[in-house]
């Protein structure tokens, strides 16, 4: 067992930060764009606004910082103006169920709003404070009104590792900075709940790795310093390349600097009651499985600025991409899309991939989205028992295109529900003259598709969101495409009447 001191040293592209940063106050990092004068990183550890009291006993929430608007783009070489960010909070609650918070904000609720909308639970005003009873363990959110300022609440039972002891990184209690943590075969991490570790975990070809322990790993003292998100220049909160039988649980990622849990070339993973939250620079994806097969996502919080869970093959990776699950979990996309396949599909076959039994609380650009981008063959993708929520305060996603662009909001976002499209992606190919972008000289085939059970709640019925059935080639039409069961507000839909209905050389079942 090894344990990590609290240490003030740094590796390549890693920040020390100065002492006392677990202030009360917020230092910007470094104005817009991050730097090498770490005097100027600074960190927030709790947020001021909130205070949550749960029987008579004061409880801090912690602070963590997310998109103010729906503003993306490619990496242009630094990082995103921190003025396009703001404060938000989350608090993990550990006990036996039910449990009442009374909860306060500076500022006051003006119409608040629990998530997800399926668990009906109904926020009680009790003077300036709001009173909310939480039947059943789970990840909920507390809006005061729209998005912004929202508590984020982790409820769930308290949890023993009697294996803690063995583990080979252990982080107790405390604030450490070991930098990248890099594992191998048959090691683990232990990060105790009260712990915050700032770093990344890395690994190359490492079987049986296990993290684990309720605490942080935190990644704002990493610097992003180029565009690729595939290769490991960027570390991320947690990458992996060629592993095999990865268990994830109960940890919770920040500040990731560009994708948050990124798995290549892996094969066999759990990831089971993880929270992905607090992100807010350019192009943090959830959760991208890449190249990766025999995965289970479960009972777990995504909070992600791009896309919230995507599946993806670079590099025409010559195996299929299969049997991935995603249950029981609650979804929020500020940016992209949330359950996605693609739009990189540089693999011979997708198949066997379920999005299941998940509430979908915040949706940007489409909440069910498969985008065939490098022409592969794609079937057997099942979306299931999934409650799709759109807000009446949602903003546009847009494409940031220069530095001279400010961003516009001139109507209501309204995200996709459903998009199934096979337009070309450039994508990166390793050729004997080094990497270039090119696109497939076919399109790809999407059939056997199934939309099964999927409950829309509108608070604004005006809004129509689309549903996109488009293949760009005439030649290959999208077959047994099933959507079974969609409700608008508990009305099974009959018809798509609803909906701004985009099908083209595309054939699609209603039941």
């Amino acid at each position: 067992m090894s344990y990590i001191p609290e240490v003030k040293t740094t590796t390549k592209g890693y920040f020390p930060i100065k002492e006392g940063f677990l202030s009360e106050t917020y230092v910007a990092f470094g104005g817009t764009e991050y730097t090498h004068d770490y005097s100027l990183l600074n960190y927030k550890l709790y947020n001021d606004d909130y205070k949550v009291t749960i029987d008579g006993k004061e409880y801090k929430a912690r602070n963590c910082r997310v998109s103010a608007i729906p503003f993306n783009r490619p990496w242009p070489g630094h990082q995103r103006d921190f003025s396009q960010s703001e404060d938000a909070a989350f608090i993990s609650v550990y006990g036996s169920a039910p449990v009442t918070l009374t909860v306060s904000l500076k500022g006051g609720f003006p119409s608040p709003v629990v998530r997800p909308l399926s668990k009906n639970i109904i926020p009680e005003k009790s003077g300036d404070d709001v009173v909310i009873t939480l039947e059943k363990h789970g990840q909920y959110v507390l809006e005061p009104e729209s998005e912004h300022n929202a508590l984020h609440i982790f409820f769930e039972e308290e949890k023993e590792y009697p294996d803690a002891k063995d583990a080979t990184f252990y982080f107790g209690p405390g604030v450490h900075f070991p930098g990248v943590v890099t594992l191998k075969d048959n090691e683990s991490v232990y990060i105790d709940k009260e712990a915050i570790v700032f770093g990344s975990l890395y690994s190359e070809g490492g079987k049986n790795i296990r993290v684990f322990g309720g605490g942080t790993i935190d990644n704002s003292t990493e610097e992003r310093i180029c565009e690729n998100c595939y290769e490991n220049y960027t570390k991320g909160t947690l990458r992996f390349y060629d592993c095999k039988d990865t268990v994830i649980e109960d940890i919770i990622l920040m500040n990731s600097s560009n994708w948050i849990l990124a798995l290549f070339d892996c094969d066999g993973a759990v990831i089971d009651n993880i929270k992905i939250i607090g992100h807010w620079r350019y192009n943090a994806d959830g959760i991208d499985l890449t190249n990766t097969s025999n995965v289970l996502i479960k009972n777990s919080f995504i909070r992600s600025f791009d896309d919230t869970i995507t599946i993806k093959a670079i590099y025409e990776h010559p195996l299929p991409v299969e049997n991935i699950v995603t249950d029981n979990c609650v979804l929020w996309c500020d940016w992209g899309n949330n359950c996605e396949v693609g739009i990189e599909t540089d693999a011979p076959i997708y198949r066997n991939i379920v999005f299941k039994n998940s509430d979908l609380i915040h949706n940007a650009a489409t909440a069910m989205d498969i985008q065939n981008g490098c022409g592969a063959d794609i079937s057997n993708v099942t979306f299931e028992n999934l409650n799709i929520e759109y807000s009446r305060y949602a903003l546009p996603m847009v494409f940031q295109q220069s530095e001279e662009q400010v961003y516009a909001a001139d109507k209501m976002g309204v995200p996709n529900l459903i998009a199934i499209v096979n337009h070309k992606m450039p994508l990166r190919k390793r050729t004997p003259e080094g990497v270039i972008r090119a696109t497939k000289d076919f399109f790809g085939y999407t059939h056997d598709i199934l939309f099964r059970n999927i409950n829309v709640y509108m608070d604004e019925l005006e809004r129509n969101p689309s549903v996109i059935l488009k293949s760009y080639d005439e030649n290959i039409v999208f077959k047994n495409i099933v959507i079974d069961s969609l409700y608008i507000n508990g009305a099974k839909q009959e018809n798509l009447d609803d909906f701004k209905l985009v099908v083209e050389n595309a054939e699609y079942e209603l039941k």
